[in-house]
Formats: C-alpha cells, structure tokens, sequence
C-alpha cells in the first residue's frame, strides 16, 4: 500500500513537471510567433510602401526613362511572384494555421498583383511598349471541377510564359478573396466563370482554352 502511495505521488509530480513545461514551451512557441508576424509586418509595410511609390513615380516618368522603368517593374513582379511562392509553402505546410493570418497574406498577394497589372497597362501606354498583357483569373477556393480546369490553364500559361519570357506579362489574380478593387474589376469584366483569361484588356476567353487557341490571341 505505501509503495502503490508512492507511485502515485512520484506520478503526480511528474504529470505536474510535463504539463508546467508544456504550458511554458506552448507560451513560448505563441511568443514567437507573434514576434515573427510583427517582423513580417514591418517588411510588408515596406514592400506597400515602396509598390505606392513606384506607381506614382511612374505618373511622372520621362520617356527616356522608360526601359528603366520597364525592368524595375519586371523586378517588382518577381518580389511578387516570390509572395506566391512564399504562400504557397505556408499553405502546404499548414505553418499557419491561423485562418485569417494566410487570408490576409493572400489578400496582400492579390493586390500586389493588381498593382504591377495596373503599372504594366500604364507603362505599355505610355512607352509603346512591346509586350502582352496576360490576366489568369482563377478561384481560391474551387469546387473540384473548377480545380482540374484551373490547374490545366495554369500549366498552359506557364508553358506559354516560359515560351515568351518578357514579352507577355502573365498575372494570375483570385476572384474570391471579397476584395473591392478585384470586385469592380469583376464587374468591368463581367467575369463569372474560372477560369478566365484576358489578354490585353480586350479578349476574354472563358473556361478551357487549348495551348495553340491562347498562343494565337496573345
């Protein structure tokens, strides 16, 4: 009878020491964390910053600045298709597993996109740039139907990226995220099926495209 009093005591304090530990490494992870997200505020504050300045600079652009001007915004959308990368990643990892922390970063990803789309249909204008326009609207969330169709686009426009290079300014932008610059943009467009693809502005080609029917478009 002692020796089964003395287990249990042993037990108990035990059980005590790994739930005070447990606790105390959860607080910890949690602190972390926290700490990481304010870390990545900061760099995002930045990156808008930055994007905000470099579509105004380029309202005031020279011509003779344009090739320039071009290449940094090339370079702006590879920071941005970085961001995908990086969401990406999250998403298969499930390393956040916090709702409304990955919808926030795909927001952000979204209208980043939207920025350089914008910024390309100025600097074409403005620079008689020699480059296509290429919208890829697609669903966040699709109904499995939807997926296949997408995931087919998806590796038809890379095939086609790949192909062209900087000639064609590929931007693949989400519907379903309930942003307002994205639903005026929908309204505009009249875009209700995914996917969809928009060349230029002008052509609009809905649903399942084969590699030569998009190739002619663009």
């Amino acid at each position: 009878m002692v020796v089964q009093k003395d287990v249990f005591w042993k037990a108990g304090i035990i059980t005590a020491i790994v739930f005070i530990l447990g606790v105390s490494l959860g607080s910890f992870l949690e602190s972390s964390r926290i700490k990481d997200i304010r870390e990545e505020y900061k760099i995002v504050e930045v990156q808008w910053a930055d994007a905000k300045l470099q579509s105004s600079y380029f309202q005031i652009l020279k011509p003779e600045f344009c090739d320039s001007a071009i290449k940094e915004n090339l370079n702006f959308a590879d920071r941005v298709y970085n961001e995908g990368l990086k969401i990406e990643r999250y998403e298969n990892a499930n390393k956040l597993n916090d709702e409304s922390q990955l919808l926030y970063e795909k927001q952000r990803y979204a209208l980043l996109k939207t920025e350089f789309w914008l910024n390309s249909i100025y600097l074409k204008e403005k620079c008689k740039a020699n480059y296509t326009n290429v919208l890829y609207f697609y669903l966040d969330k699709p109904a499995l139907i939807e997926k296949s169709k997408q995931d087919t686009i998806s590796l038809i426009l890379k095939d086609l990226k790949d192909k062209y290079g900087e000639k064609m300014m590929l931007i693949p932008i989400p519907l379903d995220l309930n942003l307002v610059t994205i639903n005026v943009i929908k309204s505009t467009y009249n875009l209700t099926i995914s996917p969809t693809i928009l060349i230029n502005e002008k052509i609009k080609l809905e649903d399942l495209h084969s590699f030569e029917e998009i190739e002619q478009n663009i």
